[in-house]
């Protein structure tokens, strides 16, 4: 460091100057001094070096312009002068001295060949000097001439090499210590001392970063007040020199701290009067560890070497931290390794064991003070040295981990099976690599035995029955895996229990294992757990000859059982390849069991392959008998319809639709379509069960209304009337489909196939859906027949019995009973209106609640004794299935002796088929009268049709409710009010809409 102190001059070897003697050699005496001669002149002018010529006066008698660089005087200003005058009071006291004792004795005491003397320039400081002297005869007076250059570049270089030999004894010093087991601390201490005392500075520190507190702690130091080491600490900020430190990736040097405009100095700077110093990093930058800084009071500069130090310093330290922090993992490690079962070690560059695990020393054989330090092919062998010396060029080339396997020679001469993964390991200054070493034996002799039962295993492959494939495993525990004993024991789903199946087991298996509910392998299988016991009787409480046993469980399908007379029979890898061989036997039982599925399905596929054409076939043949239906104009048209579509395409033979009458039981033929070949002429047909022509599947279709169906002529019974004149024409099955609508029976579809089970469930449900369709045509026509019709029939029953509610009511109370009209409201549903008369109404409106067929009732009006109700009916009253029909309730009464009920049918109209449902729902019906009339049936509905198409939904409801309600009544029955809640709307409402429905329908009478 310059510009504070200088340090100690030291001795060095400079050149020679031999003017003096070249000139003494001459023997020439010269004028001027003695220094006249040409020769001398040209020579003393060309050198660099001052060339001075005194008297025995040490008066200057001569100069060269080379003075005038070294001394700042010009040649002229110094001849004359004295020669003290380029030197200081002390040299030149000393000077004169030497000169006046060397005239007068004759003994030179120093050596005038060269040497280092200081002398002092014009403005007064002092240079160090190298001189040679020489001394020779002119004109008979005693020259003496000197030859001076400037070594001062020699002597900063002399000083600079001293001090970096003393920086690198002392960092070397320092090293030895370092390397030692000096704690931290000291070592701190001992390198702030160190580092003060070579660059002679005031202060130096050592700082901590803590990032926890983000700041910088000062631990160790010198020349810091009392108390500062150990709680001082420096903020991380960039704005002092400790935080700048910590951002730059080299050292930070400040000449002055007052007029440095980097960062300013901290408290701990300032307050010490520091002006100058050096601070470096501890650690890399990326990683700091702390600061070491040196500071001095004097401003100055310090010189690279000097920087170079401090950073050295810095480096130890790091390196002293960092292996101690790695020495403490180490510790830590070791505890931690100590624990791992499989050996781990660790070694240094020289692949020498730095660290070794209890594992590993077991492994080995060897003990830990062997192992340590020794190199690593003591143990690995001359085999794997060449292994190893490729591993470290790996691992140094490309990092990574590298695994390997070998024999590891144990110290007894036996060799282990091992397997052993090595990554390198960071040392610092250094790259070494840590191993795991496993032990592989056990999995060695498990692959042996795992290729043996692999080829074993193939076979499973190819069996198809679960009994073989569990013949396979249990041969392939025997012969391959040595157990003693197997046995394979499926579960028995009815059973509930696991049932032995296959076994090769040296006598009886123990009912402890296998034979107990509830025991060893019942447990295994419901847990579906793998149990091994060393000791079965232990683990059972009980006699077994077993000693050990192995259960694996098999999945859904069972367990597989091992036993062993021995105890401790079955260790780890004979239970890994019993897991094996059980997930083989298992996967085997899975594919045997998808194959049989995918037979199956297989199957099923085709089978529904088949009832999809035949879905297809069928959905084809309904639509186009829908179409015929829409199309058809008359019963006989839907029924030949239905015929000729069904017997259009396969596999229908034959078709024919039958009526049946009630009165005969008889089914009558009304159309039919295909292969008939007289058969309806040959065979009868009825509906009578105590008659064989009526237990063929017509009877029982019109018995049960359901379809019935024989899908082999030829063996199932009763078709025995029809069998010879059925297979004559190649019928080979047959259904019958009932007809069927609003719980009426419309007639019978018969059908025959020329081939058997042909109606299976879904042919069964299709054609069901069928008969509905035919029955809902057939009334549709009805209908329209109805509607379409100018002539009608009145039809006149007398009905008796207690089995219909309004008979069982009137018979019960006495009153009468008359019917007064239906209307059907915009819901659909039906609004029966009637009149009870000898009776009181709360006990009519009791009676009518318990109506299954009354949904609701109430009270509109009484009339002199009379008294007017609402019934709200359902769908399966019987007034529903006459309007169904096409038929209009003309008048009901009904008296305590009989009851009365008129019905207007269309003039098409079948009256046998009315009959017939009159008789089904009445006890006793008789037909009393039949009146042809020259008028349609729905005269009145033609008219309410005209009025409807001109009223509103809303108006006409409105206005049937009020008609009907006595609305119109004088005095009135039912107010507006009462009207509107009966609809479920205001009073408002209902009025203007009765003033709309009644516009319309005065125009309808008076305008149209």
């Amino acid at each position: 460091m310059t510009g504070r102190r200088p340090h100690a001059e030291r001795a060095a070897d400079p050149a020679r100057i031999p003017l003096a003697a070249g000139v003494e050699s001459t023997g020439e005496a010269v004028a001027d001094g003695g220094v006249g001669g040409e020769h001398f002149r040209a020579l003393a002018e060309e050198l660099s070096d001052a060339v001075l010529v005194i008297d025995t006066d040490s008066v200057v008698r001569y100069a060269n312009s080379a003075v005038e660089e070294l001394f700042g005087y010009a040649p002229d200003e110094l001849v004359g002068e004295p020669l003290t005058t380029l030197m200081s009071p002390e040299l030149a006291e000393r000077h004169r001295e030497g000169v006046r004792r060397y005239l007068r004795e004759g003994e030179r005491h120093v050596d005038w060949r060269y040497v280092e003397l200081p002398g002092r320039r014009r403005d007064g400081t002092e240079i160090p000097l190298g001189v040679s002297f020489s001394e020779f005869v002119s004109d008979g007076e005693r020259r003496f001439t000197g030859i001076v250059r400037d070594i001062s570049e020699r002597k900063r270089r002399e000083s600079e090499l001293r001090d970096r030999v003393a920086q690198q004894e002392a960092l070397a010093a320092f090293s030895r210590r370092a390397l030692g087991d000096e704690s931290l601390t000291d070592l701190m201490d001992l390198a702030v001392e160190l580092v003060a005392d070579v660059l002679d500075n005031d202060y130096c520190k050592v700082l901590e970063l803590r990032p926890e507190r983000d700041d910088l702690l000062l631990r160790a130091g010198v020349g810091w007040r009392e108390g500062l080491v150990g709680s001082a600490t420096v903020g991380t900020e960039c704005d002092s020199q400790a935080g700048y430190t910590l951002l730059s990736a080299e050292p930070v040097v400040v000449a002055d701290l007052e007029t440095e405009d980097r960062f300013s100095g901290p408290a701990l700077l300032t307050s010490h009067g520091v002006r100058s110093g050096v601070s470096t990093v501890i650690g890399s930058p990326d990683d700091p560890w702390g600061i070491l800084g040196t500071h001095d009071t004097a401003p100055g500069s310090y010189d690279d070497h000097e920087v170079q130090f401090v950073q050295s310093v810095a480096h130890i330290l790091a390196t002293v931290v960092q292996r101690r922090e790695r020495e403490r993992r180490l510790e830590r490690s070791e505890a931690m390794l100590d624990a791992v079962g499989d050996g781990v070690y660790a070694l240094d560059a020289d692949s020498r064991f730095v660290a070794v695990n209890d594992a590993y020393v077991e492994l080995t054989g060897y003990d830990r003070e062997e192992l340590l330090g020794a190199p690593a092919s003591m143990v690995i062998g001359d085999d794997l040295v060449a292994e190893s010396r490729r591993v470290q060029a790996t691992l140094e080339r490309d990092g990574g981990v590298v695994s390997m396997e070998g024999d590891l020679p144990t110290a007894d001469g036996e060799t282990v099976p091992v397997e052993a993964r090595i990554a390198p390991l960071d040392l610092g200054d250094e790259l070494g690599r840590v191993g795991v070493v496993r032990d592989v034996s056990d999995r060695k002799r498990r692959e042996e035995k795992l290729a043996s039962l692999n080829e074993m295993l193939q076979s499973l492959a190819e069996a198809e029955g679960r009994t073989d494939i569990c013949d396979l495993g249990v041969d392939a525990a025997v012969e391959v895996l040595g157990f003693p004993n197997a046995a394979v024991a499926l579960y028995d789903g009815d059973g509930g229990n696991l049932s032995s199946t296959v076994q090769r087991w040296n006598g009886d298996v123990d009912d402890a294992l296998l034979g107990d509910p509830g025991g060893v392998a019942w447990r295994a299988f419901v847990e579906s757990e793998t149990k091994s016991f060393d000791d079965l009787p232990a683990a059972v409480d009980g006699d077994a000859e077993t000693g050990s046993a192995l259960v694996v469980p098999l999945g859904r399908y069972g367990v597989f059982a091992a036993g062993s007379p021995d105890r401790a029979a079955f260790d780890a890898t004979d239970r890994s390849l019993a897991d094996v061989l059980c997930s083989n036997v298992r996967s085997a039982l899975d594919r045997a069991d998808r194959e049989a599925t995918l037979r199956e399905q297989r199957n099923d596929l085709r089978t529904k392959n088949r009832e999809l054409e035949r879905v297809n076939r069928l959905n084809s043949v309904i639509r186009e008998i829908i179409k015929a239906l829409t199309r058809a104009s008359s019963r006989e048209d839907v029924m030949q319809a239905v015929c000729d579509r069904l017997t259009d395409a396969g596999p229908y033979r034959f078709a024919w639709f039958g009526t049946h009458d009630r009165a005969t039981g008889s089914v009558t033929p009304e159309a039919s379509a295909g292969v008939e070949d007289g058969y309806l002429d040959a065979v009868t047909v009825n509906a009578d069960s105590r008659d064989a022509h009526g237990r063929g599947p017509s009877g029982r279709a019109v018995r049960t209304e359901e379809v019935q169906v024989q899908n082999d002529l030829l063996g199932d019974p009763p078709f025995d009337p029809w069998r010879e004149e059925a297979l004559k024409r190649g019928y080979r099955s047959s259904a019958s489909v009932p007809v069927v609508y609003g719980g009426t029976l419309r007639g019978v579809l018969n059908l025959y196939a020329g081939e058997t089970d042909v109606f299976d469930d879904l042919e069964r449900t299709v054609l069901s859906e069928l008969g509905e369709t035919i029955g809902y045509a057939l009334n549709a026509i009805e209908q329209r027949q109805a509607l379409v019709s100018e002539r009608s029939v009145e039809l006149d029953f007398r009905i008796r019995g207690t089995g219909n509610p309004v008979l069982a009511f009137v018979a019960e109370t006495g009153a009468e009973f008359e019917f007064e009209n239906v209307v059907q409201r915009s819901d659909g549903r039906l609004h029966a209106y009637f009149t009870v008369r000898e009776a009181p109404p709360d006990r009519a409106l009791g009676f009518a609640e318990d109506v299954s067929w009354v949904e609701d009732v109430r009270l509109i009006a009484e009339r002199d004794g009379d008294f007017l109700f609402e019934a709200v009916l359902t769908d399966e009253s019987f007034l529903r299935s006459l309007i169904d029909r096409g038929a209009m309730p003309r008048n009901i009464t009904a008296t305590p002796d009989e009851g009365r009920f008129v019905v207007r049918i269309p003039r098409s109209a079948n009256v046998r088929t009315f009959v017939d449902l009159f008789e089904e729902y009445y006890d006793e019906a008789q037909l009393v009268a039949r009146r042809e009339r020259d008028e349609p049936v729905m005269t009145q509905q033609d008219f309410e049709s005209e009025v409807a198409a001109r009223l509103t939904e809303r108006q006409a409801e409105v206005l049937r409710t009020a008609y009907f309600g006595g609305f119109f009544e004088w005095p009135r029955e039912s107010t507006a009010q009462e009207i509107a809640d009966a609809l479920g709307v205001s009073q408002p409402t209902v009025s203007r809409h009765v003033r709309g429905a009644e516009r319309t329908l005065f125009g309808l009478l008076f305008e149209d």
